[in-house]
């Protein structure tokens, strides 16, 4: 890559999170008071998709609100317009992470083979990988405050982007207009609620069937109407209706009737 700097270039690609909750650092503090800072009601998250050139000359930066190989494959198309105006071939260090490794994915990447060649990396090493530093730096200096809308919630991150310097820098912002609406996907278009005649694939819990049925209840006899069961305070065997025979019994003062065999 030394050898032949006009001929390669070698890019460190990688993606983080950003919350609209501010983000917690290093701050200064009387002693014995405990720093605070305010939340949002309701957090919010973009993420961004970004590569550095190990030699500082191209930075690519695409802001979206999802981690999917649908923006792994924007960033793949800002990484085609660099190869366009330099024709150099590139290097580029991703980690396992499954929005690298996944069909589509896998199949943008065979069809760029020509001109991209990909260094594998671990699932998650940071300390090989010299975008964690911009990471870092970003959420330090221009997330560290709560932004009052959306809207500047985005733009403070694209003017934090865009301080970060290079030579270059080829900012995409594909933040979809359902995010600055409050929405946390975009709508659909249908109703609120069930839709009319919609069924479930399984039944519900009305409907199901037991997993252990009572016993049937045994049936009185018609001799038997009306007769309690005498309860014994002095042992714990109880007379049950079958061995009863003498209605006498019935009159005796708990505690000294007998059972009849």
């Amino acid at each position: 890559m030394a050898a032949a700097p006009d001929r390669y270039e070698l890019h460190a690609e990688d993606e983080t999170h950003v919350e609209t909750n501010p983000y917690l650092t290093r701050v200064w503090h009387r002693r014995g008071v405990q720093p605070t800072l305010p939340a949002a009601g309701t957090n919010r998250r973009l993420t961004i998709f970004g590569s550095v050139e190990a030699f500082g000359r191209r930075r690519i930066e695409v802001l979206t609100a999802a981690q999917d190989s649908a923006t792994f494959k924007r960033y793949l198309a800002a990484l085609d317009g660099r190869h366009a105006a330099t024709s150099r071939e590139i290097y580029l260090a991703l980690d396992n992470g499954p929005c690298h490794t996944s069909k589509t994915s896998t199949a943008a990447l065979a069809e760029r083979a020509a001109w991209l060649h990909v260094l594998w990396l671990a699932k998650y090493r940071p300390e090989l990988h010299p975008k964690e530093r911009a990471w870092q730096i970003l959420k330090r200096d221009h997330r560290s405050h709560l932004a009052p809308s959306l809207r500047a919630f985005v733009d403070g991150l694209l003017d934090g982007l865009r301080w970060l310097g290079g030579e270059r820098l080829d900012l995409v912002d594909e933040v979809p207009d359902s995010f600055l609406a409050g929405h946390r996907k975009p709508p659909t278009g249908r109703p609120r609620g069930r839709p009319k005649g919609a069924k479930d694939s399984y039944k519900r819990a009305p409907y199901r069937k037991p997993k252990h049925t009572n016993l049937p209840a045994v049936a009185k006899k018609p001799s038997e109407k009306g007769l309690q069961r005498p309860k014994c305070k002095c042992s714990r065997t109880l007379v049950t209706r079958e061995r009863v025979q003498d209605t006498t019994l019935l009159n005796a003062v708990p505690g000294t009737f007998q059972t009849v065999s």
